[in-house]
């Protein structure tokens, strides 16, 4: 594929690239939630308490035969609203129904669409102000290589735009595949489909379960993933340089039971991509654990969900930290190499600063 060059850079594309990443991720919920309190309304609170039960019942419900009773009780729901209510309760149940389906476990896999990852990767970077892939990637081995990206932030620039759909990172790293929340790959029905149909031979977004990494560890093949998760993103303030890291330790068990190499990889200007609420921090944190994103964010004025797009993502990958191959590490050894890991993270950051642009900036892992 032809880089762009700056004559060739389309921000009318880019834009567009991003009206289909952004709302695959965002609309769902948004759709589900205000489904559920549609439903219920006309009930008074009894009836969205109830609506927003049957909502919990349907998240962790693994496949349509257990979500089809809390569907027909919703519908049912809807149904039985007050004569003016009833066509929008109705409708809104119809809509919570149909996104129940199109969860895995419902309707089968979503056809691939070789043309939109083309696109995606082409234009997506168009968007920012600058958006560059820099730093060791003449280290990178094509197999039996993790990639632990930073910080997270709202919606995750660096990962999605100078990793994951970077046809540089893909000719560096060879087949990678990118892991994200199990309940966002398969629950979320925008999402799946977009990871799905641009899944290719070469490419795939797969979710950050224990089976999911030992099947493709067990292999031998790449993978990318944000070990910060969703408290990175409740920890994200503006301007901020910040991972959650301390407590998180799992890939690192992972990668030595499997021999891994593993290159800690920093976004500069993740954090100047939204304004966010910053309040309620504990909270919001606590309730994260659960893998909840309890994000409130406003970006571009003109389309207040999409990034600010006068914004500067630069992504380092730094140097592979080679780890030993440990059948079955102990906590002292996980620990320790957690250590030569944040270690590496910080040099990482301190070496690629001031070339990034930001020479002042310090990094807080919490």
């Amino acid at each position: 594929m032809t880089e762009p060059t700056l004559s060739t850079r389309s921000f009318r594309k880019g834009l567009l690239a991003h009206l289909i990443l952004v709302p695959a991720w965002t609309a769902s919920p948004v759709l589900l939630i205000g489904g559920l309190v549609s439903a219920g309304a006309p009930h008074g609170f009894p009836g969205v308490a109830l609506s927003l039960g049957l909502g919990a019942g349907l998240v962790v419900s693994s496949n349509f035969k257990q979500r089809l009773p809390m569907c027909i009780a919703l519908c049912g729901l809807g149904a039985a609203a007050p004569s003016g209510y009833k066509a929008v309760a109705s409708v809104a149940a119809g809509v919570v129904s149909l996104l129940a389906w199109l969860c895995k476990g419902g309707k089968s896999d979503f056809a691939r669409r070789p043309a939109l990852w083309e696109f995606l990767s082409r234009y997506s970077k168009d968007y920012y102000a600058q958006a560059e892939l820099r730093g060791k990637l003449s280290d990178i081995q094509k197999e039996k290589s993790c990639f632990a990206f930073h910080p997270h932030g709202c919606l995750s620039a660096g990962f999605t735009i100078n990793g994951c759909y970077n046809p540089e990172f893909g000719r560096a790293a060879g087949k990678v595949n990118w892991l994200c929340d199990y309940n966002l790959r398969y629950k979320n029905p925008g999402f799946r489909w977009k990871c799905d149909a641009v899944r290719r031979d070469d490419f795939a977004i797969n979710a950050a379960d224990k089976k999911t990494f030992q099947r493709l560890m067990a292999s031998g093949e790449n993978l990318s993933l944000i070990p910060g998760g969703f408290q990175d993103a409740v920890a994200f303030e503006f301007g901020k340089e910040c991972t959650v890291l301390k407590r998180r330790k799992g890939f690192i068990k992972y990668c030595l039971q499997y021999g891994y190499r593993l290159h800690p990889v920093y976004t500069f200007g993740e954090s100047e991509t939204f304004h966010t609420f910053t309040g309620l921090r504990r909270l919001r944190m606590k309730i994260s654990e659960s893998n909840v994103p309890m994000v409130a964010f406003f970006g571009w004025p003109l389309l207040p969900f999409l990034p600010r797009p006068e914004s500067r993502i630069l992504t380092y990958v730094g140097a592979a930290l080679a780890l030993p191959h440990i059948k079955e590490p102990t906590n002292q050894e996980v620990d320790h190499w957690h250590g030569e890991y944040m270690k590496a993270l910080t040099k990482l950051f301190n070496d690629s600063r001031a070339e990034a642009g930001w020479p002042s900036a310090e990094l807080e892992i919490a």
